[in-house]
């Protein structure tokens, strides 16, 4: 084998340590998560490829430049180079093993820069190791295994074939660098859009690799202005601004909105025909307004809070809270009863500053925000997360019977958090079920119990609308729910017992509605910008949501997935609840589809256009 010959050999094979590395780490995503992903192609695999090429072009690049240089690739810089940059990409890869099935989606760098995750990390490493030792072994044996890969190319130790020969090796190989870094020859660099040539918009993460999702979207511009319509086209399509009436009927209420942690639809026996986890939630069902297709507008906690008090979806790469436009004027629950002379807090007894809550809060015109750092009495603290919900919701029924009247009051649950803790002297009343979550949503469930025990009590109780609903999904054991719809399945429950009767009404709806029904409800001449409606008024209701590229769009009985320029997916979910057909290319939907477009096409720009021009108010 003649010198540059042997250069190849040497330096390809340290390119195939890398690529064998990224497959078997995607072979174990699948082990992991394979319920999730279903009619999986041979695509799938090439498409994977061509993505592991271009994150290894970027990713190992300081090995790369040193290799050339180092054309032997056998000095102690460049192995330490390659090291550092394996490790990294094992360490994010094996990251997705277990959170994906929280997020659904390949981890992007929003993790990392969100307001308050620093110390949210910190806190929670040690239980996270712990609970997933494994994926810990997993990552260290993939790290020695490259090791040892990488020791067996020093086998192949070239010599020197002087400068000529050495450039006829550097041209051809720049040129892959070339085109590695922007992902192939086409017009413009790979992205996270073209994941879906290979598979349909569930199987899009099994194309990916959590690397590449980092690295794209720590760069990523957040929004840019699109034009599917002129602008008064677009507000007749589809109008984020909705106006209300004066009611006869004056409602001065107190408003009571509980956002229960990972509360998924599927734990909850009343809307399901099995039984659940929830026992107090369903009996309150009964006695409640019920909306049964209600869908969440995100997969995280801090996309839920923007969506539940001011009705923005998270529809880009980033948290809103974390993004650019996180400073952005809006309205919200609180800067709209504060104008009619409610007292406003949020309760939540995470640490203070946890995910930004505390500073979006404000953002939205709550006026008082009660996190752990105000709760008087530390040995609740679960070790972990924050106060246990039960000792935390009765000392919010406290603190709520102290405030002037009318309020608002937001409280966020948090037991049912990973990793689950329930206090010691409940660990054998719950049996718990087949998720390791399910035993904390008994005891949040019993918390909530023990909190409308004790306001029953409070004279303010019969003046109060409740609105009890989840920030979003988690661990999944129904197939129902183990796809793109099922996914943000979560309950919304209106309880007032002298101002709203029980009833079950089948329409879709989403978190962004919170805020418009609120203001609906209350009965006061008012307009809302919202990216959602009244519940109590009498349209069809629609939901919309954004991950991996793919937006979707829920409205009466089909859901529609739009990647931005063209819809890819459209089932009939009311008879195909596990998203199997898809009935794109069926010319007796051709009307449905073009009439959900448009409107998710004038929503995407209405929402753009708001953020980026910040024009989030009427």
């Amino acid at each position: 084998m003649n010198s540059v010959k042997k250069i190849y050999f040497s330096w390809l094979s340290k390119w195939a340590v890398a690529l064998l590395i990224f497959s078997l780490s995607r072979l174990l995503f699948y082990l992991f998560n394979f319920s999730y992903f279903s009619n999986l192609n041979l695509s799938i695999l090439w498409g994977g490829l061509r993505f592991d090429w271009m994150t290894i072009t970027i990713l190992y690049s300081p090995f790369l430049i040193a290799h050339l240089v180092d054309f032997k690739g056998n000095s102690k810089v460049t192995k330490v180079l390659f090291h550092i940059s394996n490790t990294l990409a094992i360490a994010f890869n094996c990251l997705d093993l277990e959170y994906f099935k929280f997020t659904f989606k390949r981890t992007t760098a929003d993790l990392f820069v969100t307001a308050g995750i620093e110390n949210d990390i910190l806190n929670l490493l040690p239980a996270f190791l712990t609970d997933y030792w494994y994926v810990v072994l997993i990552a260290l044996i993939l790290i020695w295994f490259s090791s040892f890969l990488y020791n067996k190319t020093e086998n192949f130790i070239p010599q020197w074939p002087g400068w000529k020969k050495y450039l006829l090796f550097l041209l051809p190989v720049i040129l892959i660098y070339v085109i590695g870094f922007r992902g192939g020859l086409q017009y413009k660099p790979l992205n996270v859009i073209q994941a879906g040539q290979y598979a349909e918009a569930q199987n899009i993460p099994m194309v990916l690799n959590t690397p590449f999702t980092i690295i794209k979207s720590a760069s990523k511009e957040d929004l840019m202005v699109v034009n599917y319509f002129s602008e008064e086209e677009a507000k007749d399509y589809y109008n984020p601004i909705s106006t209300f009436k004066t009611d006869s009927v004056k409602k001065p209420l107190n408003v009571v909105l509980i956002i229960a942690e990972s509360f998924s639809k599927e734990y909850i026996g009343a809307l399901n025909d099995y039984a659940g986890y929830t026992p107090f939630l369903d009996r309150l069902i009964e006695k409640s307004l019920v909306i049964e297709n209600t869908f969440a507008n995100g997969k995280k906690s801090i996309e839920a809070l923007p969506a539940i008090l001011s009705g923005i979806p998270t529809l880009m790469n980033t948290a809103y809270i974390s993004s650019k436009y996180g400073s952005n004027r809006i309205e919200s629950i609180g800067s709209k009863l504060n104008e009619r002379g409610y007292r406003t807090v949020f309760y939540h007894g995470g640490e203070n500053g946890t995910m930004g809550f505390n500073a979006f809060t404000k953002v939205a015109g709550i006026e008082e925000y009660i996190g752990r750092d105000q709760y008087p009495y530390k040995g609740d603290y679960d070790g972990n997360w924050g106060i246990f919900d039960e000792p935390f919701l009765q000392f919010c029924v406290e603190d709520l019977s102290k405030k002037e009247k009318p309020f608002f009051a937001g409280i966020f649950t948090l037991s049912s958090h990973h990793p689950y803790t329930v206090p010691e002297k409940y660990k054998e009343e719950f049996k718990g079920g087949p998720l390791p979550i399910l035993k904390s949503v008994e005891y949040a469930d019993f918390a909530l119990q023990q909190f409308f025990e004790s306001a029953q009590k409070e004279e303010w109780f019969e003046n109060t609308l409740f609105i009890i609903t989840a920030d979003h999904t988690s661990q999944t054991f129904k197939e129902e729910y183990n796809n793109r719809m099922g996914m943000y399945a979560i309950p919304l429950i209106f309880y007032s017992p002298k101002h709203i009767k029980p009833k079950r009404i089948k329409k879709v709806s989403q978190q962004n509605d919170i805020f418009p029904s609120i203001i609906d409800f209350l009965g006061k001449k008012e307009e809302v910008f919202s990216f959602g409606q009244s519940v109590f008024n009498d349209e069809d209701g629609y939901s919309v949501s954004y991950i991996n590229q793919v937006y979707q769009f829920i409205e009466g009985e089909y859901c529609l997935q739009f990647d931005g320029e063209k819809s890819i997916a459209f089932y009939h979910w009311t008879t195909d609840s596990s998203l199997s057909e898809n009935l794109i290319k069926r010319p007796k939907f051709a009307e449905e589809i073009m009439s959900m477009e448009i409107k998710l096409k004038a929503l995407i720009q209405q929402y753009n256009r708001g953020m980026i021009k910040n024009q989030l108010i009427p």
